[in-house]
């Protein structure tokens, strides 16, 4: 109960052994021995070499003579101290010490265990609690030679400093090889790609029919099927339809179809659908493009198809053949434009609407309503216009119209007046107007306008804001030849404005 036979039994048990920490730290620093005096050692084969007790390492010859003198003076004493020994116990010695010199592993075996001295007599409860606590190890060491061996057999590779490196091969997952492996995504090639459009001729024609659901603000595309299409790649296609509501080419705007593998009159009968107001879909054009799909590669054009929304028939509700075109460049008005701002400007010199009045001329602004925007994310937009006239672009020269919420065509009907101005002041002055949409913690910009002469200087000073268009370059004209008149625009919302200094 107190377990003090315990440590009596242990210490017993080791009497006159060879720790195993000895055992190792010899291993380690002994030099190896050849193959053929290797397999005479008299210790079993998981343990090649030992120390004595003052640390110093002994060979395998050495310790061969020094346990066989050592194991018959013991063998003696427990004889005498017997006086009921087995007269078998000499002729099992003179077999262990027969296949001692003939190197078997088995008799150094039963040599070694041999040769423990005994321990005193112990019942039977305390043997089988003995056998279950105490089990013996075996450790099997691996000394500094087989290491460097293996070292040595290792290929040397050059590290990032030039130094040699033992290289030592592993064995690599199937995620990490996906990881190194680069494929390119089928989209790629979107829209405006310059990248195989040509490589390929266009041919061929596409069935498709369009149709609006009221009830659930719904366009919906229904794309039948597609005939004598283009050989894209080792005489075959791997055709797929893409389509874009433009002038949005962001990937909200792109809906396409599943691929149809090996086909040059594939048959789709998929409908794509866009949640848009049917009043926004007057300024839209519908791209349909044909497409190969190649996995490792590049995406082919195949040819496109481009319907002006304003002028289709929505009473066609059959689907129609259209022959695929070749890639037009679209205009910059479609590409740059987010929506359409209609404004009115009249410009009032001073003293025109009686004695001193007014005392100096004034620039009357009446911002009307904003048509089709785009927004940036899907859903609507709460939108606000803002507007400078420049040179001027500090707080006091700034004006802001009401915020509009979840509106894509906002009316804002409001009134600006700036006074202070000359006839002479317009030539050099431009009026900036840009729309927002307004977020929770920050507003970002859809698009602007700049009215001017758009003549790159201002006051004789070269400035980057004075990039007018030709249309935004009329009406300014416009206002300065007509005075006390209101100027009517509608104008694009560009997003190429360039930004000011």
């Amino acid at each position: 109960m107190t377990g003090d036979w315990f440590c009596d039994v242990r210490a017993k048990r080791h009497r006159g052994k060879k720790f195993g920490s000895d055992i190792v730290q010899a291993s380690i620093r002994r030099k190896k021995k050849p193959k053929g005096e290797r397999e005479r050692s008299p210790w079993p084969a998981e343990v090649s070499t030992t120390a004595d007790e003052k640390g110093t390492v002994v060979s395998s010859d050495s310790l061969e003579g020094k346990v066989t003198e050592e194991a018959i003076p013991e063998k003696d004493k427990l004889q005498e101290g017997s006086n009921s020994a087995d007269p078998a116990d000499g002729k099992a010695e003179d077999a262990t010490l027969e296949n001692k010199h003939l190197g078997g592993e088995q008799a150094d075996t039963e040599d070694a265990v041999e040769t423990a001295p005994p321990l005193p007599a112990r019942d039977g409860r305390e043997l089988e609690m003995e056998e279950s606590v105490l089990s013996p190890v075996i450790i099997t060491v691996q000394s500094d030679d087989e290491l460097d061996h293996q070292q040595r057999s290792a290929p040397i590779m050059k590290n990032s400093n030039g130094l040699d490196s033992h290289h030592i091969p592993l064995k690599t997952s199937s995620s990490m090889r996906s990881l190194g492996s680069t494929t390119l995504s089928g989209s790629i090639m979107s829209l405006y790609s310059d990248g195989d459009i040509g490589s390929v001729e266009v041919r061929g024609c596409i069935q498709f029919s369009l149709q609006y659901d009221s009830r659930k603000k719904e366009l919906m595309i229904l794309i039948v099927q597609c005939r004598d299409l283009a050989e894209a790649k080792k005489q075959r296609s791997d055709p797929y339809v893409k389509t874009y509501l433009l002038p949005d080419k962001s990937s909200l705007s792109k809906r396409k179809t599943r691929v149809k593998k090996r086909c040059l009159d594939p048959l789709f009968n998929e409908t794509l659908k866009y949640k848009i107001e049917k009043s926004d879909l007057q300024s839209r054009i519908l791209n349909l493009s044909v497409w190969h799909h190649d996995s490792l590669g590049r995406n082919l054009f195949l040819g496109e198809v481009e319907i002006e929304m304003g002028s289709w028939d929505w009473t066609q509700t059959q689907p129609v053949w259209f022959n695929l075109q070749p890639r037009t460049p679209l205009t910059s008005a479609v590409q740059c434009s987010r929506g359409r701002l209609v404004l009115s400007l009249k410009f009032v010199p001073a003293g025109s609407e009686g004695v001193g009045l007014p005392p100096t001329g004034e620039l009357h602004i009446w911002v009307k309503e904003a048509q089709n925007l785009l927004p940036i994310r899907t859903g609507t937009i709460d939108s606000f216009v803002i507007c400078y006239i420049l040179p001027d672009d500090s707080k006091s020269s700034r004006q802001k119209t009401r915020v509009i919420k979840r509106s894509l065509n906002p009316t804002f009907n409001h009134t600006m007046v700036y006074d202070g101005f000359r006839a002479e002041d317009l030539l050099e002055a431009c009026a900036e107007f840009t729309l927002w949409d307004q977020e929770t913690f920050s507003s970002q910009q859809i698009g602007g306008l700049r009215l001017s002469m758009g003549k790159g200087s201002s006051y004789s000073l070269p400035v980057p804001w004075m990039d007018s268009t030709e249309e935004e370059k009329s009406v300014w004209n416009t206002l300065i030849q007509k005075p006390n008149e209101w100027v009517d625009a509608r104008l694009p919302l560009r997003t190429n404005l360039t930004p000011r200094v």
